[in-house]
Formats: structure tokens, sequence, C-alpha cells
């Protein structure tokens, strides 16, 4: 085969690989599409799922549903969400300002826990009044309406996601 026809063919292949998300650029430290903070990588993604297929997402993507495990971290994640949706907590759609977070309290009601790291929380973000286990709240959201704080939710409400992934550390690479 020519060189040209060779070039050609494994453009196509990788035009349909990285339209198939099998494949996936690293720019800096971070997948394309990927905002770099501290040694984390996140995706404000913009589609919705309940808690579990959000997390089942994250996971597809050897990543998890955000941690937040400082005030740094928070405001990082609180001023992403202000520039990606460009308006504060009064905001006529107030669901496009839902997130889950990565926590719950399924195992033990009322002893919220990070998920992938299976450890208690921390550092918390509260709305007033929250988490109140209302009609089964077990699952985190950090929420515009509520000033950006955390509230509990039912598990099962479509809601936007956060994933967290451990930053590549300069490597370049494609694949995941």
């Amino acid at each position: 085969k020519s060189t040209f026809r060779m070039a050609t063919e494994y453009y196509s292949i990788a035009l349909i690989a990285l339209s198939l998300n099998i494949l996936q650029p690293v720019i800096g430290d971070c997948r394309d599409g990927w905002t770099k903070f501290q040694g984390s990588c996140y995706l404000f993604a913009s589609e919705q799922a309940n808690w579990p297929e959000a997390q089942a997402v994250c996971s597809s993507m050897n990543s998890h549903l955000v941690e937040i495990e400082t005030q740094t971290e928070n405001a990082f994640v609180e001023g992403e969400l202000k520039i990606i949706h460009n308006h504060d907590s009064h905001s006529n759609n107030q669901n496009d300002v839902s997130y889950w977070l990565g926590g719950n309290d399924i195992e033990i009601e009322g002893v919220f826990k990070w998920v992938r790291s299976d450890q208690p929380l921390t550092y918390t973000d509260w709305s007033p009044g929250q988490p109140d286990d209302a009609n089964g709240e077990d699952c985190m959201e950090l929420r515009g309406a509520f000033q950006y704080h955390w509230n509990d939710l039912p598990c099962n409400i479509p809601h936007h996601f956060i994933c967290e992934t451990q930053a590549s550390e300069g490597v370049n690479v494609i694949g995941k």
C-alpha cells in the first residue's frame, strides 16, 4: 500500500474511534473536555442521569463521581458551574444547576460517605437544614438554587454530574 493510503486509513480509523469515545486525546494532564484543578481532572457532564447511572458513566471513563474534600475544591467546583451556566442561583431553571456528587448514606441512614473511597465526609457544605432525608433522600447533589450548597435527594432523579479522576501528570497518551 502507498504511504498516503495507509495514512488515510489510519486517519479514518482514528476519527471513528474518537467519535465512538474509544480513544480520547489527553491535553496536558487531562483528557480533552476535562478541567484540571490541583491533582485531579473534572468532567462537568452536560447530559443527565440518575445517581447510579451517573456513577456508571464516570466509571466507564476510569473516573468516579466527584468527592469534594476541601473548601478549596468546593470553591473550584462552584466557580466552574457558575461559568458553565453563566448565571447565579436565582436562575429560572434551577435543575440546570443541580449536579450529583459522589456520596450517599445508603448503607447507614444519616451517615454520608464518599462511595469510591468508602470514607466519611471530612469537609461538608450542606445547605441549611440539610441533609433532611425527606422522602428517602440518600444521594448528594450540589444545587444552584441553594447558593451552590449541598443537598440530599432521592437517587433516582436525573441530574447533571461531575466525574473526577487523577491527573496524568503531564503524560500525553491516547486511549483510556
